[in-house]
């Protein structure tokens, strides 16, 4: 309970983090808009304006070299009403020429004179466009003083000084404090439930996921999460019910390992333990049944201990311990001794075992290997013949390896996938065939004989009993090599595995 609540803390610091963000974003956003439109509006205003009312100004004054004076003041009267400002042309000793717009707007700025304005002057006299930032002596308004210099035939003959006022910014300024102050409310209230919501849609399937990795952990394998989202969270809730498949079906050959194990070791043990009770009690002076029961007793001994080494092979197998002692050897021989190895066993069950190999073939590989995999492809055999059956061991050459390729498409994916390797589709092959006449696989059960402890017998026969782990090792061994294999069965028609060998060429 204690590890569901800190992960409820957990989930609850992310959905606090994205709605601290959103929230900072929203306020950065705002503090932004304040400061662009409140704070520095009036240098952003005055410099656009400025520039605007300089250069009109500056061709205001070209009409004088081109049109009459009548039409220059006409054009600065127009100019002075539409931009509401105040227009003097004078001379070279300030007199003033031409007056437009009213004095009203400016406070009788005509008539003002200080030493700005002289200084602001002096500078167009030498052919310079100034403006300087001034305020009324009487009414303490601000206004730009622009002064433009009035040149005719190429010679400054005097000024144009245009007197800007700036409070039509200051009422701007305040007319969008009200307006931002509003704004900046409508946007933190909707920033908050926003926020709010998002975070909760954002965090709830997390909260959902979690829900079902702690059911998982706590043993329901078959806990799932159902979310309809497409994006990041989705498929994040796909990978834990995939996970949640891949246990079950861990948890299963877990089961399966486990009743595996305990019924393969309790019947060797158990047949042991009673004919050493027997060979104790009643048959340990008569020499006929005592070598009987000792058979018995080594036999199951070497079952048992085939077994036990079978599950420590593949234990080394799957820890990546499998070292590979890759050599050239004369495959012709390991055939031969698998072959004498069950030939005596295969006899026994009545079932009939050839050899077909075609001349002399030298391969690459681990040998002893090669063999294993060799002896649990026979063995595999002979569990799943019954009497009067075959089984055939034959190694021949690979000549169709198109159909070769579409084989290892549906069945030996994972050699490439662990290795990472291409197989050389130059190299010269040779094929070992591993074939009976016994019961088949059901097709729907195929895909599933390479994985470890899996059965397709279910029935207990001690007959067809073992670990699970013969195909398995088999495949360990033959990607291990990055070799080709694969099986060829219908049910109730027989099975024929095979796998490849690159073929060592002697010269």
């Amino acid at each position: 309970m204690k590890s569901i609540t800190l992960k409820g803390i957990a989930v609850k610091s992310i959905a606090l983090k994205l709605w601290l963000a959103m929230m900072a974003l929203v306020i950065v956003v705002l503090l932004l808009l304040w400061l662009f439109q409140i704070v520095f509006l009036d240098q952003f205003y005055a410099r656009i304006r400025v520039s605007d009312i300089t250069k009109s100004g500056i061709e205001i004054t070209k009409v004088l070299e081109t049109e009459t004076t009548t039409e220059f003041q006409d054009k600065l009267d127009e100019f002075a009403y539409n931009n509401n400002i105040t227009a003097e042309l004078v001379d070279l000793k300030q007199n003033i020429l031409y007056f437009s717009g009213t004095t009203s707007m400016s406070g009788q700025m005509p008539m003002m004179r200080n030493h700005l304005r002289n200084e602001a002057f002096e500078k167009v006299l030498i052919g310079q466009t100034v403006s300087v930032s001034m305020t009324h002596p009487r009414f303490g308004s601000g206004f730009m003083l622009i002064g433009i210099p009035v040149k005719i035939d190429g010679d400054i003959q005097g000024g144009l000084l245009i007197n800007l006022p700036m409070v039509p910014v200051n009422d701007t300024v305040d007319i969008l404090k009200v307006q931002l102050f509003y704004i900046t409310i409508i946007l933190l209230i909707a920033a908050v439930v926003v926020a709010f919501l998002l975070s909760k849609t954002f965090t709830r399937p997390i909260l959902d996921i979690t829900k079902i990795a702690m059911k998982m952990a706590s043993g329901n394998l078959t806990a799932r999460i159902k979310l309809k989202q497409k994006d990041e969270i989705g498929r994040l809730g796909e990978t834990i019910n995939h996970m949640g498949e891949e246990l079950c079906k861990v948890e299963q050959l877990r089961r399966d390992l486990i009743a595996n194990i305990s019924h393969e070791l309790r019947t060797p043990l158990s047949l042991i333990k009673g004919y050493a009770e027997t060979i104790k009690d009643i048959s340990g002076n008569i020499p006929e049944k005592r070598e009987k029961h000792l058979d018995i007793i080594i036999d199951e001994s070497n079952r048992l201990s085939g077994m036990v080494q079978e599950i420590l092979e593949f234990s080394q197998m799957q820890t990546g311990y499998v070292n590979l002692n890759i050599q050239q050897f004369r495959i012709n021989d390991t055939l031969e001794r698998v072959y004498k190895r069950f030939e005596i066993l295969v006899s026994k069950a009545g079932i009939e075992f050839d050899l077909k190999v075609q001349g002399e073939v030298f391969v690459e590989g681990d040998e002893i290997k090669i063999e294993q995999v060799l002896y649990n492809l026979v063995n595999n055999a002979l569990n799943h013949s019954s009497e009067g059956g075959r089984i055939h061991l034959s190694l021949i050459e690979c000549q169709d390896e198109s159909k070769d390729k579409d084989l290892v498409e549906a069945q030996g994916k994972e050699i490439d996938k662990a290795q990472g390797k291409e197989i050389d589709e130059d190299q010269s092959k040779v094929r070992v065939e591993v074939s009976d006449t016994g019961e088949g696989i059901p097709e729907n059960e195929i895909q599933y004989i390479w994985d470890r402890f899996y059965k397709v017998d279910k029935s207990g026969d001690r007959k067809k009993s073992g670990t699970g782990l013969g195909l398995a090792i088999v495949k360990s061994i033959l990607t291990a090599h990055n070799y080709r294999y694969g099986v060829e069965s219908k049910d109730g028609q027989g099975t024929k595995f095979w796998f490849e060998l690159k073929k060592f060429r002697r010269f």
